[in-house]
């Protein structure tokens, strides 16, 4: 067996795409349409692609800001309940920093002159350390009225530094 030759004469193709063949044209209009139609469906599946992930990632965000506000509305209503024992806002600040082992990272505790508000500073503080912070002190009915939060990164984590006035007052 002789091995199968390819001829490919350019002439003939150029005679395709001149539409001196027969059924040329038609040949043409269908590869013309068979590409649009593929480009279409990529630009189509593509823009699906992008808006389902856009679409995800604010469900994301949506469920983070449900959860958020969820913890809102019981921190609310726990401030909103009046404190058990009548303990003053130093006190129960202390309380809380020795419950969360806060210890020296207390740098400055100066109460007001009615016992209704305190100015705190308290350094190196992990996030967990601080959402606690906020929790126990609602629970005992003290709200941050004023508070400036600093972060300062250290490796992986955060560390923030607060410095706010707290009180049972509004």
């Amino acid at each position: 067996m002789r091995p199968m030759a390819v001829n490919f004469d350019l002439s003939k193709a150029r005679s395709i795409f001149r539409a001196e063949v027969n059924g040329s044209v038609r040949f043409l209009v269908t590869a013309l349409c068979a590409a649009a139609v593929w480009a279409g469906a990529a630009w189509f599946f593509g823009m699906a692609e992008s808006a389902s992930s856009a679409l995800t990632l604010q469900e994301k965000r949506y469920q983070e800001l449900s959860r958020a506000a969820a913890e809102y509305r019981v921190l609310a209503s726990n401030s909103s309940k009046p404190r058990a024992g009548g303990a003053d806002v130093m006190t129960a600040f202390t309380q809380v920093s020795a419950q969360i082992g806060l210890g020296s990272r207390v740098s400055r505790v100066v109460p007001a002159p009615d016992g209704k508000r305190c100015s705190i500073e308290v350094g190196r503080l992990y996030a967990e350390e601080l959402a606690g912070m906020v929790k126990e002190l609602a629970a005992r009915g003290v709200r941050m009225i004023s508070a400036e939060v600093r972060a300062l990164p250290t490796g992986q984590e955060r560390l923030f530094t607060l410095s706010a006035i707290v009180g049972t007052d509004y």
